[in-house]
């Protein structure tokens, strides 16, 4: 496995997202347009949203998400086959406009820019902390799948860990933020060891059983990243052939968001490996 496929499956799963399937659905039509992979609608909100409440770092992380996930589900790089596999790596640069990249990187940077002005007057703020180690996130999977820029990707999926890190740190009762140490636990966990003695990894050596622990944590006690947890643990489950497992996670994902193709078509890979031949109803 190289650094190339390494940074990938880091990448794919960092925290991006947020709402709970409850309040998703319920009172954040911003995320229920998300989730169901309607990004127009979904921007349309969040821009709405950008010009009420200026001052908030995650709207602007929302509208950055939205723009490159966007393009990322038209290119077909939201299925379970891109965690731990090599489709991802050797996907070609994924093309963004002008105007994309722009849209982009106006909102990342305002976002950090809040994030630092917030922590400058109080560096143990959970929230900025939380809201930075997002907009890291999602600067490394721009430079993984638009640049291709592996080191840089690398090194912002390193400093999103490290702020939620802190997050956890300050407040443990913050579970949404243990997202990133579950994931970045189970993917390093499942390197070899001679990938985990590896200077790029700072230290980190990982641990597969507790990252799945930290993300079933997640799936059953978050508020904002409670979808994503099941998400990723469904994948994670195919990806181990338990899909027993990944079964009653994907038919609650599958309810609450019943408009997200992605979601029905691993519902039904998940029942056929279980049962050769069935389909999901």
């Amino acid at each position: 496995m190289g650094i190339e496929k390494t940074v990938g499956i880091l990448l794919l799963v960092l925290p991006t997202w947020a709402g709970s399937l409850h309040e998703t659905v319920n009172s954040q039509p911003g995320f229920e347009h998300f989730y169901n992979l309607e990004y127009d609608e979904a921007l349309a909100i969040f821009s709405e949203e950008a010009a009420k409440n200026p001052s908030s770092p995650d709207v602007y992380n929302h509208i950055a998400q939205t723009v490159l996930y966007k393009e990322m589900y038209r290119a077909g790089m939201l299925s379970s086959e891109f965690i731990g596999g090599t489709k991802f790596v050797h996907q070609p640069k994924l093309p963004l406009t002008e105007e994309q990249q722009k849209q982009f990187h106006d909102a990342l940077n305002h976002a950090l820019s809040l994030c630092q002005e917030r922590l400058a007057a109080n560096p143990n703020d959970t929230a900025a902390l939380y809201s930075m180690g997002v907009s890291y996130g999602l600067q490394a999977n721009y430079s993984f799948v638009v640049t291709k820029a592996w080191v840089q990707a690398l090194h912002d999926a390193s400093a999103a860990r490290k702020a939620h890190l802190r997050v956890t740190e300050l407040d443990p009762g913050f579970v949404d933020a243990k997202l990133t140490q579950g994931v970045n636990d189970y993917v390093v966990g499942s390197l070899p060891l001679h990938w985990k003695m590896f200077g790029f990894l700072g230290g980190f050596h990982g641990d597969k059983k507790r990252g799945m622990r930290t993300l079933q944590e997640v799936g059953e006690q978050g508020r904002m990243n409670r979808a994503d947890a099941m998400v990723l643990l469904a994948a994670i489950y195919l990806r181990e052939h338990r899909p027993d497992d990944a079964i009653p996670l994907l038919t609650e994902l599958t309810g609450a968001f019943p408009r997200n193709p992605i979601l029905k078509i691993e519902l039904d890979k998940a029942m056929g490996e279980r049962n050769p031949g069935a389909e999901s109803r």
